[in-house]
């Protein structure tokens, strides 16, 4: 008699556990599927799980513009008698120049004043007339004792140029690539392009 009343407060205790495991796991459910209701009601939530980050912008790395070919000669012409060779040089300053311009002669000066330096270190220099006679080219020579070679500039190089300012500077490499452009620059700037290509071939 008193097993059989054990066997039964067991029973009724397994009952009451199996009812309260029903009624837990039957919670747990129903908060899990509120849970993904909710994420799909929430475009935002979906987005933030399933949207690729975005894209990162990297710049193009810059390309060297190519200067027109230089060709001149001991006069005016249309073609040029030579052609310039770039290779023979680590570094070339080619400028635009002119007899009747007084920044034309202070850039000659710099260019004089460095000139040895830039023949130890490979660095070219050649002056080019654009609009001059022979003759005013000659006194201006004279005058002015450039140590680095001079000459006409061909119409074919000055029109490729576009017909450049008057003094121009240009800082080549020996591919032709330009590496820096000054128009009718100041004293300062001419001295500061100078450093700046002492410092390239510092080597």
């Amino acid at each position: 008699m008193i097993s059989q009343k054990n066997i039964l407060r067991q029973s009724a205790l397994l009952s009451r556990v199996l009812i309260f495991m029903t009624i837990l796991c039957l919670l747990l459910s129903r908060n899990v599927f509120a849970a993904d209701e909710k994420k799909k009601d929430d475009p935002h939530a979906a987005n933030s799980v399933s949207a690729p980050p975005p894209p990162v912008y990297i710049p193009p790395l810059p390309r060297h513009v190519e200067f027109p070919t230089v060709t001149y000669g001991k006069e005016q012409s249309v073609e040029g008698e030579m052609e310039l060779n770039l290779a023979t040089k680590n570094f070339w300053y080619v400028v635009v120049i002119s007899s009747w311009n007084p920044k034309s002669k202070e850039i000659t000066s710099i260019l004089n004043h460095n000139y040895k330096v830039f023949e130890s270190r490979k660095i070219g220099v050649i002056g080019l007339f654009s609009t001059d006679t022979v003759t005013s080219v000659s006194d201006w020579r004279t005058q002015n004792k450039p140590l680095f070679e001079t000459g006409f500039a061909s119409r074919n190089f000055l029109d490729a140029l576009k017909n450049p300012k008057i003094p121009s500077v240009w800082v080549l490499g020996r591919r032709g690539e330009i590496l820096q452009r000054l128009e009718i620059p100041s004293k300062e700037d001419m001295q500061k392009s100078v450093q700046r290509v002492m410092i390239m071939t510092g080597f």
